[in-house]
């Protein structure tokens, strides 16, 4: 595979999409309500999983990550707050105005 650049066999890559309700919205009719879930080949899943931790082990040795990366890391939501809490507090010990501007675009993954 890795030589020649292609994938293994054909079935490997067929899922089986199984829709899941959102909590709470279990009742509605409405497609954005449910989330995704692909069941792949085993073995599929397994090649998946080892080629992203080949990727993610690259990416990490080269330092292509900005140590502000937050999202699609193994780092969390608390870690961002934490990160923020320290850059702002001193600021805010100093009596100095600290503004924070949060910007949420709903749908961005879908439309990048």
């Amino acid at each position: 595979m890795f030589e020649n650049g292609v994938f293994p066999p054909q079935n490997w890559k067929i899922a089986k999409i199984i829709p899941i309700a959102t909590l709470g919205k279990e009742d509605s009719l409405d497609p954005s309500k449910y989330r995704p879930v692909s069941l792949l080949n085993i073995r599929g899943k397994v090649l998946e999983k080892l080629l992203i931790n080949i990727i993610v082990h690259h990416v990490y040795k080269v330092g292509f990550l900005n140590d502000n990366q937050y999202g699609f890391t193994q780092k969390s939501t608390t870690d961002a707050a934490m990160t923020a809490k320290k850059f702002t507090e001193p600021e805010l010990e100093r009596g100095r105005v600290v503004i924070v501007a949060s910007l949420d675009v709903k749908g961005a993954l879908d439309s990048a």
